[in-house]
This record gives structure tokens, C-alpha cells and sequence, in this order.
């Protein structure tokens, strides 16, 4: 396959000077700025794989784009580029660029770690219920004790939702089997912080909590303090 050289240059003359509209990794807030590129910056495009190309600016910079290399180009030269905001979703400015995920309007089930339009994010199936669950995107901010996770839970009105709940101890094996799609949990194994209430209790004094370290479940008494994260 032939690439182009200077697309920069090609989309000038025919086209004029346009901004080239993206979104770029933040690693930091694990999360995507914007980012704009006068066309006249791009020197080139570069394959990488099958599903990954990359923008080479003028400045030696190559910026990954989850694209292949004919998605790309034909991306730049759309007629109505200008108007696309965004249009390339940069993920990953180390190099390991990730597929674009699918439109918010298919019917393609949410994976684990997927973030909600609410702001929840996406924790599993249930085994309970057998129906989605959803966690808050944050531990609770302080450790405590079993009665009080389950009195803080049904308290909480966040992402306007006021179901929340502990998980079950099925539940939380699910967390734990997702910790890092969902994200934020502690899996240190420190006590008490990286331990996690689940809303079984086992006797009258004690109930189930999870390490999330190691998956560890034990049942120990309810006076204890522990980690919480919050489902629907």
C-alpha cells in the first residue's frame, strides 16, 4: 500500500486550511481531552496494524488514531470533516490505540468498566438477580463499620439514583472479577481499606467481606471496619 507523504499538503490544496478536531488520552484522569491541529501541522499518516493508524505531525509527534489506515484517510477527506466534532478518537499517545467503542445508540451490550450516561459505571450481571448492576465510580470516602455501610448506602442519592445498595457476597465476587474494568477499587490488602463490606451477614455478630488483593472471603464481625462500593 502506497501512503501519502503529505496529506497536509494535499488537503490544502484542496480544501484550504482546516482544524482537525480530536479527542486525546489523558492519562492522568484516565480520561480524553480535546485537542485541535491546524491541517498545515499533519505531516503525514502512517499505518500501524490492521485496526491502528497513526497522525505524524510536522513536529516528529505521531499521535495513534483507533482507525486503520484506510478509515483514516477517508475520515480526513470526507467532504463535511469541518463540520465533525469530533471526528477521530485518539486513545492512547503511547501507542497502544484502542478500537472506538460503539455508538451510544446501538443496542450493543455495555461491557464491565463501561461509564453510564448517568455517571455509573457498568459492573456485571448480577448473579443474584440476573439483571445489569451498576457501581458508583468511587469508593464510599471513609472505612466503616457493617451496619453503617448498609445505613450509608440506603442514604445515598448520587447520579440521580437513590436504590443504592451493598453488594451481596455474589456480588461482590463480581466486582472483584472486574476491579480493574470498574476502576478505584483497593486492592492493596491493607486493613481495613482493602477489605470490602458485602450485605450478607453470616451470624448474628459477624457477616462477609471480600480482599480485593487476592478475592479472599471470610466472614468476620460486624464492628470491624471496611471498604464500600456502592450497586443498583
Amino acid at each position: 500500500m502506497t501512503q501519502p507523504r503529505s496529506i497536509a499538503k494535499e488537503l490544502s490544496s484542496s480544501h484550504g486550511e482546516r482544524l482537525i478536531r480530536v479527542l486525546i488520552a489523558n492519562p492522568k484522569s484516565k480520561g480524553y481531552n480535546p485537542a485541535t491541529f491546524p491541517e498545515t501541522e499533519i505531516e503525514h499518516v502512517v499505518g500501524i496494524d490492521d485496526d491502528r493508524s497513526a497522525l505524524v505531525l510536522r513536529s516528529g509527534a505521531e499521535i495513534p488514531v483507533a482507525l486503520s489506515y484506510e478509515q483514516l484517510e477517508q475520515k480526513i477527506y470526507q467532504p463535511d470533516f469541518k463540520n465533525d466534532d469530533p471526528v477521530l478518537d485518539l486513545r492512547n499517545v503511547t501507542g497502544e490505540a484502542a478500537k472506538p467503542k460503539a455508538p451510544a445508540n446501538t443496542n450493543q451490550a455495555p461491557a464491565p468498566g463501561d461509564k453510564m450516561s448517568d455517571g455509573t459505571v457498568f459492573a456485571g450481571i448480577s448473579p443474584d438477580t440476573n439483571k445489569p448492576m451498576y457501581a458508583t465510580p468511587a469508593d464510599a470516602s471513609l472505612t466503616m463499620k457493617f451496619n453503617q455501610a448498609q445505613e450509608y448506602a440506603a442514604r445515598l442519592d448520587a447520579h440521580g439514583h437513590k436504590d443504592w445498595r451493598v453488594p451481596t457476597k455474589a456480588e461482590l465476587k463480581v466486582l472483584f472479577n472486574n476491579r480493574a474494568a470498574i476502576g478505584g477499587l483497593d486492592i492493596s490488602g491493607s486493613t481495613p481499606a482493602g477489605w470490602y463490606w458485602s450485605a450478607s451477614p453470616d451470624l448474628k455478630w459477624v457477616a462477609w467481606g471480600q480482599r480485593f488483593s487476592d478475592g479472599c472471603q471470610l466472614n468476620y464481625t460486624k464492628v470491624l471496619h471496611s471498604s464500600v462500593r456502592c450497586v443498583r
